[in-house]
């Protein structure tokens, strides 16, 4: 017997439930990239603290920081696009798609090109006998 499927991760997930050793986090629109091990974060923050508190401390050190006392609040104004790609994924992030489930590939046998190529067609030219 196999064992369960991890749960999916959400922001409210626990670090003592997070099912994975590396924690990701990216940004949309700069070039922000953070990957911490679990071990160093439960260290920081503690089991019990959700992983949405995490994402918050990655979003505090943005410059587009939309809770920041800095910055003015602005309807239209450029918002930080911080997020954990692993939020919400089933398999665990360093196993490459293709291992992750068995899918189905439209098409078959009848799809596929023919292994020799046939005889070519001899085209007629116009004002040709077709007995010759």
């Amino acid at each position: 017997m196999s064992p369960p499927a991890p749960k999916r991760p959400t922001l409210y997930t626990v670090l003592r439930e997070y099912p994975w050793i590396l924690l990701r986090f990216r940004c949309h629109y700069c070039e922000r990239v953070g990957d911490e091990r679990l071990a160093d974060c439960v260290a920081q923050f503690g089991t019990k603290a959700p992983i949405g508190r995490l994402l918050r401390a990655f979003i505090a050190a943005c410059p587009w920081d939309p809770h920041s006392g800095t910055r003015k609040p602005q309807k239209y104004g450029m918002k930080c696009g911080a997020y954990m790609p692993d939020i919400g994924r089933v398999g665990p992030p360093d196993l490459p798609p293709a291992l992750l489930e068995w899918r189905l590939i439209e098409g078959g046998k009848a799809d596929m090109l023919p292994a020799e190529p046939g005889e070519p067609t001899r085209r007629r030219r116009v004002g040709e006998d077709s007995d010759v």
